[in-house]
């Protein structure tokens, strides 16, 4: 069993694997749209991009930023069948994400960029993570009253 501190270390690290996933985002995981979205994307066309790389990459970082996200929240959050839980959450999370951000390449039009960005950006970012602390201490903590 892990005391507090230990815990607390290794949640740090896990945190600063995220934030290097999304400092080396440009080398290891452009996909084109990283450019698209950094420049004048209200009125540029939408570039000719692989649909195939776009989900590919995408579909990389998030299950990395998954593994770390569940290794997290294991740490604190340790009781039988959270795993399974959060396999469901996250998978549901990503099937609704690459739907979504798949028509919206098929279907773009210009300035009409708002649904494929914010559904890129959940995919993309440990949301999942961010949402489920909160959640997870809530319900454990009214579980013990």
């Amino acid at each position: 069993m892990l005391k507090v501190y230990q815990k607390h270390i290794i949640a740090i690290i896990l945190v600063f694997f995220l934030i290097a996933i999304r400092f080396f985002e440009k080398s290891y995981f452009d996909d084109g749209l990283i450019h698209f979205f950094q420049h004048d994307y209200l009125t540029e066309s939408f570039p000719k991009l692989s649909i195939f790389k776009i989900i590919w990459t995408d579909s990389i970082r998030f299950w990395i930023n998954t593994v770390i996200s569940i290794m997290i929240l294991s740490l604190y959050f340790n009781r039988s069948g959270l795993l399974k839980f959060l396999l469901i959450i996250f998978t549901i999370g990503y099937l609704i994400s690459i739907l979504v951000i798949f028509l919206s390449i098929e279907n773009y039009q210009t300035g009409h960029y708002l649904l494929l960005f914010y559904s890129r950006r959940f995919l993309i970012q440990p949301l999942l993570l961010l949402l489920l602390v909160p959640a997870l201490w809530y319900q454990e903590h009214f579980q013990k009253h």
